[in-house]
């Protein structure tokens, strides 16, 4: 089971678990599929942050990563 960090950067997941993008666009966190968003803003944006800034609850977060068969630290 792949083990997912929510302060690890978005760049950083996408390119260590690049299943992760599914879980973010149906969260609504759908910047992921821009590749410049991704090279700038994913380089400190994280998946604590994004989920603030977009309104999602860090419960739903994780229990959307965990339906897919990640796990999660710093939850």
């Amino acid at each position: 089971m792949p083990t997912i960090d929510l302060d690890t950067p978005v760049h950083d997941l996408v390119a260590q678990q690049p299943a992760i993008v599914d879980v973010m666009v149906a969260m609504g966190l759908d910047g992921v599929t821009d590749p410049k968003l991704l090279n700038t803003v994913g380089r400190f944006m994280t998946l604590r942050k994004g989920a603030k800034m977009k309104h999602i609850a860090i419960a739903d977060l994780v229990q959307q990563l965990q339906a897919a068969g990640f796990e999660v630290q710093n939850d």
